[in-house]
């Protein structure tokens, strides 16, 4: 994300009683994907939060109050680290590489220049002793 996202927050039913239907505050994602809000009605208030998902979860009332992205287009999810991490580890051959005379690695059909990518996985993501 490189540039701030407007949005408001659309609540369909009004559990609490406190906020009413319809649009119920305004908001940005920063390109940090900090979130401010400003809330609507008779006491607007400003909070900041530290994503998206930490407003949902206290004021998303399991899901009767909707994110609507001012450009229309859907939050785009970033995953974790540990995500990213279990991603690689379950897609790393554990099996090292064996090179051949020119240098590509035969134990992963790697033909292209460069290091092979499961060996460059096990550099960067070393496996954890078990």
């Amino acid at each position: 994300m490189n540039l701030p996202r407007l949005f408001h927050l659309q609540r369909d039913t009004d559990i609490t009683g406190i906020s009413g239907t319809g649009t119920v505050a305004h908001g940005v994602q920063w390109p940090d994907g900090t979130v401010t809000i400003r809330w609507t009605g008779d006491r607007p208030s400003t909070v900041h939060w530290a994503s998206i998902d930490d407003a949902l979860c206290v004021h998303g009332h399991g899901g009767h109050t909707r994110i609507i992205w001012a450009d229309g287009q859907p939050e785009q999810a970033v995953p974790s680290i540990a995500v990213l991490l279990d991603l690689v580890n379950s897609l790393r051959d554990p099996e090292p590489c064996r090179l051949d005379h020119d240098g590509d690695c035969q134990e992963h059909y790697w033909f292209e220049p460069g290091t092979c990518p499961h060996a460059r996985a096990a550099e960067l993501f070393p496996a954890e002793p078990e």
